[in-house]
């Protein structure tokens, strides 16, 4: 089973910090998608006081898991009080995917109202196609 947990040691993600954007105030947070102990995705971001940046997503090219990790993240920000999110992620796949997944729109980088999306989650779940 799929576990998305966060990861308090980032040593062994310096060298993909180094080459993000990252402005120098940020404190980063590594949440990471597990499979039986092993890593199979993750993604980094930080807490901002009025809203939550998404810098990088990895998620092996399955898009239940890129879900699961960005959810994951606005989950928390939720819990923060935080109802925007911004999407820094330079890759341009992962973007389109983003797009696909309803997290960005017309290409715009900022998520206005995380409780919507969180709430098309319960949506779908009430789909009876998806039971």
């Amino acid at each position: 089973m799929l576990e998305i947990l966060e990861q308090k040691n980032l040593a062994c993600y310096q060298e993909i910090i180094k080459n993000l954007e990252i402005s120098g105030q940020a404190e980063l947070h590594i949440s990471e998608a597990k499979e039986e102990k092993i890593v199979k995705g993750y993604i980094i971001y930080a807490y901002e006081p009025e809203q939550v940046i998404i810098y990088a997503i990895a998620d092996n090219n399955d898009w239940n898991q890129c879900d699961g990790l960005v959810r994951s993240v606005l989950f928390k920000a939720e819990l923060k009080g935080l109802q925007k999110a911004l999407f820094l992620v330079q890759d341009m796949q992962m973007q389109d995917r983003l797009i696909t997944l309803g997290f960005m729109k017309n290409n715009q980088k900022t998520l206005e109202n995380i409780m919507e999306v969180m709430g098309n989650c319960k949506k779908c779940k009430e789909n009876p196609a998806n039971t």
